[in-house]
């Protein structure tokens, strides 16, 4: 395998996502499989996307009354990129 496809693999360790919204935008929904979840960033090492989380978290957390988009974000998780819950309905949601 030549390094520039070998870097290309490794190159996505690590997703930031996000709980879909409900059809009426209103509510979060923390227990969607993960294959349902949106991604929203990309990191080669788990403290980046963890990092990054708690940036996001951090700028809201203070709030009273949150937004869906808010508590969307506070819902978030960082996993690994091949975990397989990310690609199939059937995995329970841990």
């Amino acid at each position: 395998m030549k390094l520039r496809h070998l870097a290309g693999l490794t190159l996505v360790g690590w997703c930031l996502i996000m709980p879909p919204l409900s059809q009426d935008r209103q509510q979060v929904e923390k227990n969607a499989p993960l294959s349902r979840w949106d991604t929203v960033g990309n990191y080669l090492t788990s403290t980046g996307c963890k990092d990054e989380l708690a940036k996001l978290t951090t700028v809201i957390s203070g709030n009273i009354n949150l937004s869906v988009i808010q508590r969307r974000v506070l819902a978030g998780k960082c996993v690994a990129a091949d975990d397989p819950r990310l690609h199939a309905d059937n995995f329970e949601m841990y």
